[in-house]
C-alpha cells in the first residue's frame, strides 16, 4: 500500500474542518525521523496532505507555537465537511498505516518496513500484511 499525497488546493477543495486523529509529541526523541519530517514538510511549505484508503483527506504538519491546548510537536489531521462525522478509528488506522509505512522507508537507518509491519501484525493494528 503507498501513500496517494495530493497538493494543498485538491485538500481544501473537498473538506473544510481538521480534527487531529494523531499527535507526536517528541518529533525529536529519534533524531533521523525529525530531519526526515521537518525536510518533507519545509519542501510543501509545512503541510502534507494524502488520501486514505478510505478516501478520506488527512493533513500532516507541525503545531505551531502558541497552541491553545499548550501542545507541541507533529500532528496528523483528518479533513471532514461541517456536519459529517469522522470515520471510526479503525479506518482511521487502516489509512494511518500506508502513512506510517512511508515515514518509516524515509528514515531509514534501524526503523524497518519489516519491523514495522511486524509489530503491527502482532497487535493486530489495520493495515499490516497478516502474519502467516
Amino acid at each position: 500500500m503507498s501513500v496517494e499525497w495530493i497538493i494543498k488546493g485538491e485538500a481544501e477543495e473537498t473538506d473544510t474542518k481538521e480534527e487531529q486523529v494523531l499527535l507526536e509529541q517528541s518529533v525529536g526523541h529519534y533524531q533521523e525521523f525529525q530531519d526526515f519530517i521537518t525536510k518533507e514538510l519545509k519542501k510543501n511549505e509545512g503541510r502534507l496532505y494524502f488520501r486514505g484508503k478510505s478516501g478520506s483527506v488527512y493533513a500532516v504538519g507541525l503545531i505551531q507555537q502558541g497552541d491553545p491546548d499548550g501542545l507541541q510537536g507533529m500532528e496528523v489531521c483528518i479533513r471532514t465537511s461541517e456536519g459529517t462525522q469522522k470515520p471510526v478509528s479503525d479506518v482511521i488506522d487502516l489509512d494511518l498505516w500506508a502513512f506510517f509505512e512511508w515515514l518509516i522507508q524515509g528514515v531509514g537507518g534501524e526503523w524497518t518496513l519489516e519491523a514495522l509491519q511486524t509489530t503491527g501484525s502482532i497487535y493486530k493494528v489495520p493495515g499490516p500484511p497478516e502474519r502467516t
